[in-house]
């Protein structure tokens, strides 16, 4: 019988323990301020679907991760006290003068966030670099692509005459092939 009032009585004090632990948990992850991206933008800067794909999975894996940070910020449940008092109040009183004399710390992050940002500032740069690489890629390419289309008008325009008519070699080439009967 007093092994089985213990056990309660020990079951009772565990239960006490892992609500003062959640409530430092959600004390903890309240102080990360989790910022939202801006999606929208990042999906402007990307042209390929590629890109497009791994900043959908970007933006996946960030809002998994900050529902992890949320989840345990949900309000606590208020400790009945009046439901154990029948189990023994001096362990009762103790464990209230324990809950009532803990102290959460505050957590500083900046010095956190000067890591984080120090180990983002090389990628940062790199993505600046790749950034006026691409556009000046692109811009290139569309020169090409105009110069393409051009000479596809031109070309499409053009007939066997005026190619004969501006290369003279290709023209006695041509006479020569057909006196002599070769015509491939």
């Amino acid at each position: 019988m007093l092994r089985s009032a213990l056990s309660r009585n020990v079951q009772k004090a565990r239960s006490g323990l892992m609500l003062m632990v959640q409530q430092r948990h959600m004390a903890a992850a309240s102080e990360l301020a989790v910022q939202e991206p801006d999606w929208d933008t990042f999906y402007s800067l990307v042209t390929s679907d590629e890109a497009k794909r791994e900043v959908g999975s970007l933006r996946t894996q960030f809002n998994e991760l900050r529902q992890k940070l949320i989840k345990p910020s949900t309000a606590p449940k208020e400790i009945k006290w009046d439901e154990f008092k029948d189990v023994d109040p001096a362990l009762l009183d103790n464990f209230k003068k324990a809950f009532a004399g803990v102290k959460i710390p505050k957590y500083d992050v900046t010095e956190e966030l000067k890591k984080v940002d120090a180990e983002f500032e090389p990628l940062l740069k790199s993505s600046e670099e790749l950034e006026a690489f691409s556009k000046q890629r692109h811009a290139e390419i569309e020169k090409e692509i105009a110069t393409i289309d051009e000479e596809t008008e031109k070309l499409s325009k053009r007939t066997v005459d005026d190619e004969l008519a501006s290369d003279p070699a290709l023209l006695k080439e041509v006479d020569e092939e057909i006196s002599k009967g070769s015509y491939y």
